[in-house]
């Protein structure tokens, strides 16, 4: 009998927590003692990072701690002889950020080094010339710093190498953890995959012409691409892919429409 009830209780304290973090997602969110960014800082996020301004103050804090980790744990290195600023570092690790705000993990653990090319750049790995990449082999995530920009100045067209790029060292980077964050983000990837292996229900995502062309080179294009369109134009992505935007809101623990 008692035993019954402590049962009882203990599901309701999972489901309780289980829908605290997905409607709030703030249980990680908490940070004891958070280093802050200085006024120059903020300005700059402030400006150039939208997701940022639609924060709680509180949020905002643990944004910025998370961004000044995140520059502390990767080593930035400018190519062709671009010096790697303060801004760059801020913008870049912004944008990682933002996908893994809804995480308890948040650095890209497969990776260590953060190159920045002035723009396109010839790559000796593929022999061809590349706007981005993330190569876990190296540890390593390559910008042209010219097209990362761009991104970030057009809000709303759904491309955005910064998050494209980021996105594909988040996933590369949980394939290989066991963290919660990595089981919750893959555990619905997975369902998300499953849902889309119907031939019929993907003639007529295509046929809808929402998703760029790029998309559907293979599942880890698929994936980045989705997580552009659901930072960019999410109240369009929830209209027009209802199902599938549901799924990615699980899996990145966030639902940037509601903000």
């Amino acid at each position: 009998m008692l035993l019954g009830v402590f049962f009882k209780k203990l599901l309701l304290l999972f489901n309780l927590t289980r829908g605290f973090l997905y409607r709030s997602f703030n249980l990680q969110r908490f940070v004891l003692f958070a280093n802050t960014f200085t006024e120059q800082q903020r300005a700059v996020v402030s400006k150039e990072i939208s997701f940022y301004n639609k924060l709680t103050p509180k949020q905002q804090r643990v944004f910025e701690h998370r961004v000044l980790r995140f520059i502390d744990y990767h080593t930035f290195v400018g190519r062709e002889n671009l010096i790697v600023t303060e801004r760059m570092q801020l913008l870049i690790a912004s944008t990682a950020i933002m996908i893994t705000f809804g995480f308890s993990r948040y650095l890209l653990s497969r990776f260590e080094t953060i190159l920045v090319y002035p723009q396109h750049y010839f790559s000796n790995v593929t022999q061809q010339f590349h706007k981005g990449e993330a190569n876990p082999s190296y540890k390593t995530i390559v910008f042209s710093w010219e097209d990362f920009q761009e991104g970030i100045k057009i809000e709303d067209d759904n491309l955005n190498l910064g998050i494209h790029e980021l996105t594909h060292a988040v996933h590369f980077s949980f394939l290989t953890e066991r963290s919660y964050s990595a089981k919750l983000f893959l555990k619905h990837y997975k369902l998300l995959l499953i849902s889309l292996t119907d031939k019929t229900a993907q003639k007529r995502l295509i046929k809808m012409n929402y998703l760029r062309e790029y998309a559907f080179e293979n599942q880890y294009e698929f994936l980045s691409v989705l997580v552009e369109h659901f930072f960019e134009t999410p109240e369009e992505f929830r209209e027009k892919l209802p199902t599938i935007y549901h799924r990615v809101k699980l899996m990145l623990n966030m639902n940037v429409a509601d903000f």
